[in-house]
């Protein structure tokens, strides 16, 4: 399996990328590690900033630039389209994977904590987190009207669920023209922010709808302040996390750090980095 995080060139995002690519060397071994991302780095996030086409904090991390989803479509001119950078970014990339390399899409705020899974996948099928859709996306549910409009199927194939996104390559490039096209018709059919800025994770689960190509749930994501981190979690998606806080970066209170798996991982890399000192721990640590 061959990871693919989204990131953008700016401070904001080398956080995160860097965090993710430290634990991947410690995850797998630095080797190993560099066989299994490939990360995508847009070249800019808005119209304003300037494109920067070599990232110059990226040091060893494997990385390929892309182009904005502006740059690549002068029809994508609202600001609510910013999160469909994920797709576009891919698709600029998808090409150059074998169609059966198997490949985990991210957003960039995760990170592995321990290998992952042996997972069989199969032709046309995504292996997906479905912790979303209870949490808010309710796809199936309150919100199914965001999607329906747009179904070519009968809603057998979805199920909710959004990163780790897991699938073979060919997948991903069978699904990737409506997951573009479906974000952007969503955006544009709803007036809720909230709604317009999901429409990436209800884009995916009208275009695997429209594709037959069935997501599998497995509960394979630890999200701090939303579920319980189990053994079966070999990967962390810390998007709403308000202890390791990625709005307040670098103001990181870790005294109220729980003692486990993800926030040693994340102490590892602070003291790495030099925001805390090399024998810090939390209280009661």
């Amino acid at each position: 399996m061959i990871s693919v995080p989204i990131a953008v060139n700016n401070y904001y995002f080398r956080t995160q990328l860097e965090l993710f690519w430290f634990n991947h060397k410690a995850t797998y071994g630095e080797y190993a590690a560099r066989g299994k991302l490939r990360a995508v780095i847009v070249k800019r996030n808005t119209v304003a900033e300037q494109t920067k086409d070599i990232c110059e904090w990226a040091g060893d991390i494997p990385h390929v630039m892309a182009d904005a989803y502006f740059d690549v479509r002068k029809d994508l001119t609202n600001p609510a389209y910013l999160p469909i950078n994920i797709q576009l970014g891919l698709s600029q990339v998808i090409a150059a994977f074998d169609d059966e390399q198997v490949i985990e899409v991210l957003d960039c705020d995760m990170f592995h904590l321990r290998p992952h899974p042996d997972l069989t996948v199969e032709d046309n099928e995504l292996i997906v987190a479905d912790i979303y859709e209870e949490w808010h996306l309710k796809s199936l549910t309150d919100h199914k009207d965001v999607i329906a409009p747009f179904f070519k199927n009968e809603g057998n194939y979805y199920n909710g669920g959004f990163v780790p996104i897991i699938g073979k390559a060919k997948t991903f490039k069978k699904l990737l023209p409506d997951w573009i096209e479906l974000h952007k018709r969503i955006v544009d059919a709803q007036s809720d922010g909230n709604l317009q800025w999901w429409a990436g994770m209800y884009s995916l689960q009208a275009a695997c709808e429209n594709n037959a190509v069935r997501m599998r749930a497995m509960d394979l994501c630890y999200v701090p302040g939303i579920n319980a981190l189990n053994d079966d979690h070999y990967i962390a998606h810390y998007s709403v996390d308000q202890k390791f806080n990625k709005k307040t970066w670098p103001s990181i209170d870790v005294s109220s750090f729980e003692k486990n798996e993800y926030y040693s991982r994340v102490l590892e890399w602070m003291r790495h980095e030099k925001i805390l000192a090399e024998d810090a721990l939390p209280r009661g640590w």
